[in-house]
C-alpha cells in the first residue's frame, strides 16, 4: 500500500538517465484513507509533483486511469496520454508521495512505464 502521512511509497529505482516514454498510472481498487482525506502527487525524489500534483486520494476510483490532479477519467474508458507523463527525463527515483495528515490504508495503485536509456548503464526497474 501506499502508506503513511508526509512518505513517499517507491515505485521504480531509476539509476542514471533514462527517458521516460509512457507513464500510465492505473488505479485498481478504490484508494481509502484513516481520518481526514490525503493527498497523492506522482514525481521523483526532489520533485516530487513532476508528473501529477497533489491528488484527493479518494478522487481515485477502481477502473480510472490517474491523468491529473483532479482525479482520474472515466473509469472504465481510454485516454490520451497527457504531456506530463510522458516524453520526461529523470534521474532519480519515480514513487508516489502521500501528503497531508493521514495515511492511505486501502486500495490499489498499479504504475506501468515504458522507458528509453539515455545515459551508459542507465536502468529503471520495480522497487
Amino acid at each position: 500500500g501506499l502508506g503513511g502521512a508526509a512518505s513517499t511509497t517507491t515505485y521504480f529505482t531509476v539509476t542514471g538517465e533514462v527517458l521516460i516514454c509512457y507513464l500510465v498510472p492505473t488505479v485498481v481498487s478504490t484508494l481509502t484513507q484513516s481520518g481526514a482525506t490525503p493527498t497523492v502527487a506522482l514525481g521523483v525524489v526532489n520533485s516530487t509533483s513532476l508528473f501529477i500534483a497533489a491528488t484527493t486520494a479518494t478522487a481515485l476510483v477502481t477502473g480510472e486511469f490517474w491523468t491529473e490532479a483532479t482525479g482520474g477519467g472515466t473509469a472504465n474508458a481510454g485516454i490520451a496520454v497527457p504531456a506530463a507523463l510522458k516524453d520526461i527525463v529523470v534521474t532519480s527515483n519515480i514513487g508516489v508521495l502521500v501528503g497531508g495528515t493521514n495515511n492511505v490504508n486501502g486500495g490499489t495503485l498499479r504504475i506501468d512505464v515504458w522507458w528509453r536509456p539515455l545515459s551508459s548503464g542507465s536502468s529503471l526497474v520495480p522497487a
